[in-house]
């Protein structure tokens, strides 16, 4: 597990899930059939358990203010701070790993209970699970996350 900084909030496009797990390639799907450009944007999972279900967004950086809106779409705000995460390479052969990641980012003690948790798909092959601080509780090396 690494420390991360988000040095600043990120605005994204989101599309919402119609089920956990089994809605999540479907929202992907949606999201990148209504949201021009997605090649060259930050993509990202973004989810957190909410009475005993897990919301999943499949999202898109925004590029300009209000293009949610203007796309029809929600608007959510990844905020800065410090994130504890891990790394997973060859994610598209190991999705099932995901969860077990994020079980073990979770059960630190130092985690901002009410945050959700992040899936920044970095490329075809890396994935970066976040999950967001307390920023009282930081001590260690510290990367910069560039999004």
């Amino acid at each position: 597990m690494q420390i991360y900084e988000l040095k600043k909030d990120v605005k994204v496009i989101c599309v919402e899930a119609t089920s956990f797990p089994g809605g999540i390639k479907d929202a992907f799907s949606r999201l990148y059939n209504q949201v021009p450009d997605t090649a060259s944007r930050k993509i990202f999972g973004i989810s957190k358990p909410q009475n005993g279900l897990i919301i999943y967004k499949a999202a898109a950086a925004e590029n300009f203010e209000g293009e949610a809106t203007r796309l029809g779409l929600r608007a959510f705000v990844l905020n800065k701070g410090y994130y504890l995460g891990e790394t997973l390479m060859d994610w598209q052969k190991n999705e099932m790993m995901i969860g077990s990641i994020f079980e073990r980012l979770v059960a630190d003690k130092r985690l901002d209970g009410s945050a959700h948790c992040v899936e920044w798909y970095k490329n075809e092959t890396e994935l970066l699970c976040l999950v967001l601080m307390r920023n009282e509780e930081i001590n260690g090396t510290i990367k910069e996350l560039n999004l």
